[in-house]
């Protein structure tokens, strides 16, 4: 099973996540480029966890001072700065790949 997650307004998958967890990106074509364990996302060039969702949907950069930098809100869509930047294309919303998302859009 793959949770997809794309740009809000059309179908254009940005990234999906694996039944392992793993994130692959389909922007930049370096995958994999992470992955999500339980709640933290962690980066695959260095290993170590570049962010965290709570458990409201709340996504945490630890780059920028563990401050929140976004939201996956429950109908799957992902906001940041009150405009919605991407979706999750499923029936559970998955935060961490949402997460993973913003925290590449963040780091970009």
């Amino acid at each position: 099973m793959f949770e997809m997650v794309k740009f809000p307004y059309n179908n254009r998958a940005v990234a999906r996540l694996d039944s392992n967890n793993v994130v692959h990106n389909h922007l930049y074509h370096n995958c994999p480029i992470g992955k999500v364990d339980e709640n933290n996302i962690i980066y695959n060039i260095s290993n170590e966890p570049i962010g965290r969702v709570d458990e409201n949907g709340v996504v945490y950069s630890h780059h920028i001072n563990n401050t929140s930098i976004g939201k996956v809100l429950e109908n799957g869509f992902i906001e940041k700065e009150g405009c919605l930047i991407g979706r999750i294309d499923t029936n559970n919303s998955l935060v961490a790949g949402g997460a993973y998302l913003l925290l590449v859009h963040e780091n970009r």
